[in-house]
């Protein structure tokens, strides 16, 4: 064996714990990174960045980089990693947008990314779909500072806009009512009480914002209903990322606003539903 892949085998069984399934592509990410960062001591680096995964670490935030829907972004230390499990809810964006855009071929697209964290859906859709305009949010200051960034970085500032604020109220002024195609959101979706005890590894590196969905979980996902039906237009969707055996309760949050007439959940690998896409 060579010595990268020599190096590769080691990592990956150190990831095993944290990274599952996942561990071998993650070991060969980070001996990738430490060769181009440090190529005449790369496996000393990349020995120390696999010990700080083991400890919990996000990759992004030990990279400083993270690739998201094939889009590169900068990952900061205040702001939630991309997760792998949210390129479904952006996969699933992706084609609604497609459909629309070959419904309506030559009109500009706009969506709302709440709660967009680094800005990996807000970029990668505006990578992806030329003529789609993005208005960014999150409550977090250091979260819009970092869409931000990666706004800059991939040079998408005449079509991507980013503002900090409690869910809409910093757009409730700039004349989007009824004009926006899609809202999507990665929304904070894990009970408090389980920050508390079985999760509580998850705030040791990452910003509780971005994981406290409330009492049940769903605090925030049914704020997220109820308040964005105003910004969509005929046809519009709304489409969330939701925690594992949540499915019911979102069902049932759903029923209760009564303001979507079509419904329907995507699943992930193992047949989870993870995502709910919601149409007027």
């Amino acid at each position: 064996m060579t010595l990268t892949t020599d190096l590769i085998a080691q990592l990956t069984a150190t990831l095993v714990p944290v990274a599952g399934a996942g561990a071998g592509a993650e070991a060969a990410r980070i001996v990738e990174a430490a060769k181009t960062a440090r190529p005449d001591a790369f496996a000393e680096l990349a020995a120390s960045w696999a010990q700080r995964r083991a400890e919990g670490v996000p990759l992004g935030q030990i990279l400083g980089r993270q690739r998201f829907l094939g889009v590169d972004l900068v990952v900061g230390n205040n702001v939630l990693a991309p997760r792998e499990e949210t390129e479904i809810l952006g996969r699933e964006a992706l084609a609604f947008l497609r459909e629309r855009d070959s419904k309506h071929p030559g009109r500009e697209l706009r969506i709302i990314d709440m709660g967009c964290g680094s800005g990996n859906l807000a970029c990668a859709l505006a990578v992806a779909m030329p003529r789609l305009k993005v208005w960014a949010s999150d409550i977090s200051t250091d979260c819009a500072e970092s869409t931000r960034a990666n706004v800059a970085r991939l040079s998408l500032q005449d079509r991507v806009q980013v503002f900090a604020g409690d869910l809409f109220a910093p757009l409730a002024d700039l004349g989007l009512a009824k004009s926006i195609d899609m809202v999507v959101m990665n929304p904070p979706y894990i009970p408090s009480i389980s920050l508390e005890k079985g999760r509580a590894e998850l705030l040791r590196h990452e910003p509780r914002e971005a994981f406290d969905g409330g009492p049940y979980g769903i605090s925030v996902l049914g704020r997220l209903v109820e308040e964005s039906p105003p910004f969509l237009k005929e046809g519009g969707a709304l489409l969330f990322e939701f925690g594992l055996a949540q499915e019911r309760m979102i069902k049932a949050v759903v029923a209760r606003k009564g303001y979507y007439t079509r419904s329907r959940m995507a699943s992930d690998s193992q047949g989870q539903p993870r995502v709910m896409v919601l149409q007027q």
